[in-house]
């Protein structure tokens, strides 16, 4: 009799603990998340900034997250190969599996260096130029005008003149 009283009681639970879990998310309202126009300067700035460290931040703050997956992916290759043309560089010895002279094996970690330098430069100025259109794209995407406050907190002088 107990083991029929547990049985029903853990049967109960089961069955209904996710159907008040089911019925009591309806009770309760989201909040609409509130979207705000992107600043294609500002977007340009963050890009130039501490898109340095980080490729592909004014992308991020547009809200365009595959292009910025994509810089920064391509921040880290450049990286390693800047890395791996520093080290076939400065010890040929190491990497002399291509064949060839201690010279060869340098001028190619050179090459390697100078491409790594390349790519690491060319996906930043990337960013810095596609961070402005991406926010005025994403504005254009949700209907969102971008429009500078005309108010000005700053100290100013007014001078009036009667005739």
């Amino acid at each position: 009799m107990k083991r029929r009283a547990v049985a029903l009681f853990l049967a109960l639970t089961i069955l209904v603990v996710p159907a008040s879990a089911i019925f009591a998310a309806n009770d309760y309202v989201i909040d609409e998340v509130v979207i705000e126009p992107k600043d294609p300067i500002l977007a340009t700035v963050v890009a130039f900034g501490p898109g340095l460290l980080v490729h592909g931040w004014g992308q991020f703050y547009s809200e365009n997250y595959k292009m910025g997956l994509l810089f920064t992916g391509i921040e880290i290759l450049s990286i390693g190969a800047m890395t791996f043309g520093y080290i076939q560089n400065t010890n040929p010895e190491m990497l002399r599996i291509y064949g060839g002279n201690l010279d060869e094996v340098r001028r190619g970690g050179a090459l390697v260096f100078a491409f790594g330098i390349a790519m690491f430069l060319g996906t930043w100025l990337a960013d810095i130029v596609l961070a402005g259109p991406a926010a005025e794209q994403y504005n254009k995407e949700h209907n969102l005008e971008f429009r500078l406050q005309q108010e000005s907190y700053a100290p100013s002088l007014m001078y009036s003149y009667k005739f």
